[in-house]
């Protein structure tokens, strides 16, 4: 019962508020304030917006949560916890004087980031029918293969596919993010890593500095940010092996079998499998996306550091 009142909210928000949504973010990257702050004003019922940067930063990336929100659904706890977690981490570092101008300087550069994760989002919203059923995975997590005989009539594999490999690349460029604040309550410094590392990161590849980080492969960024506690569930949305699996040139829908292999990976996942993978980055990203928020308001002009 709950899946199919999960995915009766997600349609209809899709349908009805997502439109909305869009074009206020639309005007807000844009910073046309005008037809941002009667946008807002008239479709989400606000008697004022403010007039500084990073208060209308706030209300832009509020109502897109609320989108996503509703689009996740009841089973949204992990994404959830992560984010309360980074903005317990958030808050605490900003007592730290050496946290805030790098996220500031740091932040500025997110803007085009920015711009590309909303678009990325609006991306998996438009196409949101051909990966929806990956979110009834969640309600039979714990029983393997339950879902195994189950036909979908639908095969786009390709499009779904595409979703999830750009929404995995994004989600990995926000996660500095994540450990910038983890820096800044531990060293008092966002671009100090300490002397702290994940196992799986070989010597000579540890990060010392956010730059450093930056070039990192993406398994390492993920396993930075997965070793701190509340953010292991990285590992489970971000799951690298999948997405080389997934990704590989020679990956397929195998429709006989209805799995998903490719010359690396004979055995593969079912394809609802594979649309829950789908459905965790894209939980994930809109996550991320509200992480990417503090990086934002922390850059705005309202501030000086």
């Amino acid at each position: 019962m709950l899946f199919r009142e999960d995915r009766g909210t997600a349609s209809g928000v899709i349908e009805e508020v997502w439109p909305d949504v869009r074009i206020a973010f639309e005007y807000y990257l844009q910073q046309n304030w005008n037809m941002f702050d009667k946008t807002v004003q008239s479709k989400f019922g606000l008697e004022s917006v403010g007039n500084t940067t990073h208060q209308r930063t706030t209300i832009a990336y509020q109502v897109l949560g609320r989108v996503a929100v509703d689009i996740v659904g009841g089973s949204g706890g992990r994404s959830a916890k992560l984010f309360e977690r980074f903005a317990r981490k958030h808050r605490a570092a900003i007592k730290h004087e050496q946290y805030l101008p790098v996220i500031s300087a740091r932040g500025v550069d997110a803007s085009q980031i920015e711009g590309d994760v909303f678009r990325l989002i609006d991306h998996f919203i438009s196409d949101y029918e051909a990966w929806e059923m990956g979110k009834l995975v969640r309600y039979i997590d714990g029983k393997p293969g339950e879902l195994d005989d189950l036909v979908l009539f639908r095969d786009e594999f390709s499009l779904v596919r595409d979703l999830f490999q750009q929404g995995f690349e994004m989600a990995c460029k926000c996660l500095w993010i994540l450990v910038a604040a983890q820096n800044g309550v531990k060293q008092k410094d966002a671009n100090a890593f300490g002397e702290v590392h994940p196992d799986s990161v070989p010597e000579k590849k540890r990060a010392n500095t956010l730059k450093q980080f930056d070039r990192l492969p993406n398994a390492y960024k993920i396993a930075y940010a997965a070793q701190v506690p509340g953010w292991e569930s990285l590992n489970i949305f971000l799951n690298s092996g999948r997405r080389n699996n997934i990704g590989h040139a020679t990956a397929r829908h195998d429709l006989k079998s209805g799995r998903i292999i490719s010359d690396k990976d004979s055995d593969g996942i079912s394809y609802i499998d594979f649309l829950g993978e789908t459905f965790g980055v894209f939980e994930v990203l809109v996550a991320l996306m509200q992480v990417l928020r503090a990086a934002r308001v922390a850059a705005s002009p309202d501030f000086s550091v």
